[in-house]
């Protein structure tokens, strides 16, 4: 698990940022060549795709629990 601190003008573009910052190996699985989120990595919410809420613009709040699933690649 790993906490990220968030204040009321986070993002969910800015939270993704600083996942990559702190693991660099996940940015080209996150987005895609135009700068925004992959088609095939899924970011949620509290459970919800957050393409389903206002996208990389939805706030999280510091009590939200955030996961992310970048593609796999396997047979």
């Amino acid at each position: 698990m790993l906490e990220v601190e968030v204040n009321p003008s986070t993002t969910m573009r800015i939270l993704l940022e600083e996942v990559i910052r702190r693991f660099p190996a996940l940015e080209k699985l996150i987005w895609n060549q135009q700068g925004e989120l992959s088609e095939q990595a899924h970011v949620f919410l509290n459970g919800e795709n957050i393409r389903h809420l206002a996208g990389l613009d939805t706030i999280p709040k510091p009590e939200d629990h955030v996961d992310i699933f970048p593609p796999l690649v396997g047979g």
